[in-house]
């Protein structure tokens, strides 16, 4: 028997583990008092014989000095109680089993000294220590200077990118744990709604509260088709869209009227996963959750291969909404040069998808140096190929720009309504930032498409252009955020402050947490940070984070608010929708659409069984079947039901060459020719209107035989 694999060797590990742990917290606890301790005891006095210190027991007043203190020992262990009870200058608290006489400490203040008075516990027994400390403005204007250029911290403990530790460490940033007071957080995920709940007045984290609304393939949808129905002419920015199986009717009527592909991908896919293809939607089960969407057949080509645009985008605040777009990003290509859709290429994912994590896996995936090739280059290239070519750069990204700030404003009653529940009180800076990569898929006319928002994207250094592109935009991103204008003490110094008042209930002068009034819109402060010192602290700080992201945008350039005031009036009727937006109607409509496309699956449902009973032509035999599959056992019963559902999940349809293919059109050519030739038709028609079963449908598909019998003409062949 291996030892080290027991569960009793473990067991004996976490101890060992837990009780260094511990160890090493009791260390440094005991270090800190000691620095504390040092610092009360080694303060400059003007006069050292009126200065000193003096102890005080409960019934006398014995004189701090030499002659008190019998020997080093006893020197060292009073001043190791003073360790574990000391009030003078520090934020450590006694213990709870001490006297209560302890806990209470008086301070007397003057214009030059400052006298500390405390209790200490020694022998189960409590003294009284005063000492005489000097505070003069040189000391005052240090600590404060230190404590405003104290580090700042961050959590990157949630991310699985290390690059994003490797670059904040080389900006000065402090790695900590989740446990710790960081002031930024880095996840990789939605963090949860504690979290927010819990997060202090200078902290941030890498994500807004509700930005799901658009980082989901069928939230963007539904989104999307609400402000297209509000502003049809202004968001024309994506792909017709039906979300399956609400807008199930209404799709299966568009391709019944128009002849298109249509791409479909999971509701809440990534990576490329679950998206194919088809000319034709019955093949789409009445039941499957999926976005539909028409494809763009024409998209623009570079060298002959499809791509797309990864955009990223920062947005610093909700309310005002502050939007940054980084200069330089990705453009990701196919690796099969590109032909319009065909039954017979519309399996081709390396043809019609731009996805890096589909087309690494194919074998003429190109990684490339060289700004002009490869699989996946900058925009900085792209913008190179577009000038070369005689394109507007700048009126193609100004379309860009449109259509990140109208995909953000879909969402924006949303993401400003669950900032303020969340962050109520965050009144120095803003509690959150992120970083969104938007996929733009551009059109001949160079038109640009949202196709999805990433709330997360990757940020893998596998090729040198991933380096070049999302190194610097780490950077910029973390010299960008505000952060540095919380100071972190100052804060928890007001919020200890704010607890004591409330649970003292004291009768003076409270102080108030600002709230943001979520019913009232911000107005946008001047960028110049002299122009924000208004009275108003919330207006202050927000005028101070404008000014410090105007000062420190790096690569970024701001879109919203946008530089020009005729493009601030063209989105501010955007911002309407507040009021329309309503959850219980969308709900309702959803509803509604449920219900239509629940009755066509029952009507399609109810043809495809009637169908099936018109080929099988024997219902009797089946009754019976049924019959006897209801007397057997419930376990047989269950396992068939589970065989038959694996041989149809695993079902694929056999392999059918070209030739094949093509001798099954020869002879159906054949056999139509021979029925015209043969007049076979002509006779069954004949037949039957000899014998009296002539239909009217028989009339209305072949009029002019019709027409010929009732003249008396003779249609029959004669052998």
């Amino acid at each position: 028997m291996n030892l080290k694999n027991s569960k009793f060797y473990k067991r004996i590990q976490e101890l060992r583990h837990l009780s260094k742990e511990k160890i090493r917290k009791d260390r440094e606890q005991r270090s800190r008092v000691t620095r504390i301790i040092d610092m009360a005891l080694s303060e400059r006095r003007p006069n050292p014989a009126s200065d000193e210190e003096r102890v005080s027991s409960p019934t006398s007043k014995i004189p701090f000095t030499q002659k008190s203190l019998p020997s080093p020992c006893c020197r060292s262990k009073r001043i190791k109680s003073k360790k574990k009870a000391h009030q003078s200058d520090g934020d450590y608290r006694p213990k709870a089993g001490q006297a209560a006489a302890c806990s209470s400490v008086k301070l007397a203040t003057s214009e030059t000294d400052t006298k500390h008075e405390g209790f200490i516990q020694l022998n189960q027994k409590c003294f009284r220590v005063a000492c005489i400390r000097r505070q003069d403005a040189a000391l005052v204007q240090e600590e404060e200077r230190s404590i405003s250029d104290s580090k700042s911290t961050i959590c990157v403990s949630n991310s699985r990118y290390a690059m994003i530790g490797k670059i904040s460490k080389a900006l000065g940033y402090k790695l900590v744990k989740e446990s710790k007071l960081w002031n930024i957080l880095w996840s990789d995920s939605f963090p949860g709604v504690e979290l927010f709940k819990n997060m202090k007045r200078f902290q941030q984290i890498n994500h807004f509260p509700g930005m799901i609304e658009i980082c989901r393939k069928d939230l963007l949808s539904r989104n999307l088709n609400r402000m297209q129905k509000f502003y049809p002419h202004d968001y024309k920015i994506f792909p017709k869209t039906w979300m399956l199986p609400a807008d199930y009717g209404d799709a299966m009527n568009y391709a019944l009227n128009h002849r298109r592909t249509f791409i479909l991908k999971p509701d809440s896919g990534a990576q490329g996963r679950g998206i194919w293809l088809t000319n034709d939607l019955k093949t789409i089960g009445p039941h499957e959750r999926l976005i539909c969407q028409t494809y763009v057949h024409r998209p623009l080509l570079i060298d002959g291969y499809k791509f797309d645009l990864r955009v990223y985008t920062l947005v610093t605040s909700v309310d005002p909404l502050r939007i940054f777009v980084y200069n330089e990003g990705l453009a990701r290509f196919a690796t099969n040069k590109y032909v319009e859709p065909t039954p017979g290429n519309a399996n081709d994912l390396y043809m019609h998808l731009t996805n890096y994590s589909v087309n690494k896996r194919n074998s003429q995936y190109e990684m490339c140096d060289n700004d002009d090739c490869g699989s996946k280059r900058k925009l900085s290239a792209i913008n190179n190929w577009m000038r070369r070519h005689n394109y507007n750069v700048e009126e193609f990204w100004s379309n860009v720009d449109d259509v990140i700030i109208k995909t953000v404003l879909s969402a924006w009653p949303v993401l400003k309504h669950n900032y303020h529940a969340c962050f109520p009180g965050h009144d120095k800076i803003q509690a959150c930032f992120e970083i969104l990569g938007f996929d733009i898929l551009v059109d001949w006319k160079l038109k640009p498409y949202i196709l999805e928002v990433n709330h997360s994207p990757s940020f893998h250094t596998n090729e040198q252009v991933d380096r070049e592109v999302k190194r610097p935009l780490i950077r910029d991103t973390l010299t960008l955020v505000s952060t540095v204008l919380a100071d972190k003490k100052q804060i928890m110094r007001e919020d200890r402050k704010r607890v004591k008042q409330r649970l003292l209930k004291s009768k003076g002068e409270t102080l108030q947490r600002p709230r943001l009034l979520s019913g009232t819109s911000r107005v946008e402060a001047s960028p110049n940070p002299n122009a924000g010192a208004t009275g108003d602290p919330e207006i202050d700080s927000l005028a101070q984070q404008i000014a410090w992201e105007e000062s420190h945008m790096g690569n970024f350039r701001r879109i919203m608010p946008p530089p020009d005031p005729a493009k601030i009036n063209y989105y501010s009727r955007f911002y309407g929708q507040t009021n329309q937006v309503s959850i219980f109607a969308e709900t309702a409509a959803s509803k509604k659409r449920e219900d239509l496309a629940r009755k066509m699956r029952i009507q399609i449902e109810e043809k495809k069984a009637k169908q099936m009973q018109m080929l099988n032509g024997r219902p009797k035999r089946e009754a019976r079947v049924k019959r006897l599959s209801t007397m057997l056992p419930r376990a047989v019963r269950e396992k068939n039901r589970i065989h038959l559902y694996r041989l149809q999940e695993h079902w694929t349809p056999g392999f059918i060459s070209e030739a094949e293919e093509r001798l099954r059109h020869t002879w159906l050519q054949m056999r139509t020719e021979a029925i015209r030739n043969m007049k076979i038709a002509e006779n069954v028609f004949s037949t039957l209107y000899e014998t009296g079963n002539l239909t009217n449908t028989d009339m209305v598909v072949y009029p002019h035989l019709y027409h010929n019998v009732q003249n008396g003409h003779d249609i029959k062949v004669t052998a």
